[in-house]
């Protein structure tokens, strides 16, 4: 069989996201499944420059199969847009339903907000958390992640107090209302910490929970004794306990002195496996690969499973792959 040829697209930003996503991509082209079929090069454009990243593509016409998006929302979307003019298959880590669009070639793999907030919500509940305070970033972003938590937590009967930390008085709640734990929904550590800081001038112990994007060793590097106990909405068991697809993945961020892999290395490793995958299976034709993923067939990898439609180009269900993890004494360990 002939290589397969796909192109890695990164948009550059202060956002460590999308270099995350694209070292995972670049580990699973070396390591992952398919990988000795790949022939993968990267590129690189400013944040929002879509003609750039038109340029990009436009110099490859006819030389590739696939593109792998480490990308925002509206730029997967315009990449979603672009693969179906060139007939190239598409994967983004996006879990918003505007990347997608009803477009054929483009497959968005991020865990979509409402199943990630009923999972935590019923392992919130195993942690005998009745009362949760929710203090969200006002972002559109953040905003719908705080409503999807209110309401899976309420559906279960559990004390939601909702708030944008840019509130007057917000902050002063936080004494009077006896939460059980505080979910902090900020996905920028700039902004996070402070807001932590915040907290804990109000109230010492009351566990803070953080949301995955956070679960980083930058972030958690900048925590200290004044943060108290932390915890994270996390997608790994960090207690060694793995499944078989996480393993090589697991091993190839080790050999690259990466610690703790974080949820956006996972999902570059999963878009660019399950990209080689269906193309191998396709003997490389794009569109046949297309029709290959809407049969339904289940792809297992780091971030859990996928099985799509041509109603579904997300292909997330259930439960997915969210656990949750305490940060403590410099070792992450599940809650």
């Amino acid at each position: 069989m002939e290589p397969i040829r796909v192109l890695l697209l990164r948009s550059e930003s202060h956002d460590p996201s999308p270099m995350d996503q694209s070292l995972g991509a670049r580990l699973s082209a070396l390591h992952g499944p398919g990988s000795s079929l790949l022939v993968v090069e990267e590129e690189h454009f400013r944040r929002e420059d879509f003609s750039g990243m038109e340029t990009k593509l436009a110099l490859r016409q006819g030389k590739i199969s696939g593109v792998i998006g480490a990308t925002n929302v509206p730029e997967s979307a315009r990449l979603g847009e672009l693969a179906a003019q060139m007939n190239l298959l598409c994967f983004v880590a996006n879990n918003n339903p505007l990347v997608w669009q009803g477009r054929k070639h483009v497959f968005h793999i991020g865990l979509p907000s409402p199943q990630t907030a009923e999972a935590v919500a019923t392992l919130l509940q195993r942690a005998q958390c009745r009362r949760i305070f929710l203090l969200y970033d006002p972002t559109e972003f953040q905003s719908r992640v705080a409503s999807s938590m209110e309401t899976a937590l309420t559906g279960r009967r559990m004390k939601v107090n909702s708030q944008p930390a840019s509130a007057d008085g917000t902050f002063e709640l936080l004494r009077e209302w006896q939460a059980d734990l505080i979910y902090v929904i900020f996905s920028s550590e700039q902004k996070a910490l402070p807001v932590a800081r915040r907290i804990r001038e109000r109230v010492k112990t009351i566990p803070l929970l953080f949301g995955r994007s956070l679960l980083r060793e930058s972030f958690l590097s900048s925590l200290d004794e004044n943060t108290g106990e932390s915890w994270f909405v996390d997608m790994f068991h960090r207690n060694g306990t793995q499944t078989e697809s996480q393993l090589p993945f697991m091993r190839a961020l080790s050999a690259q002195g990466i610690s703790i892999p974080t949820a956006n290395h996972a999902f570059g490793w999963d878009a660019m496996s399950f990209c080689a995958l269906a193309l191998k299976a396709a003997q490389g034709e794009p569109s046949s690969a297309v029709d290959h993923l809407d049969s339904g067939v289940m792809l297992e990898g780091a971030t859990g499973t996928c099985s799509f439609s041509r109603d579904n180009h997300n292909g997330r269900s259930g439960f997915g792959p969210t656990t949750l993890t305490r940060w403590i004494n410099g070792r992450l360990e599940e809650v």
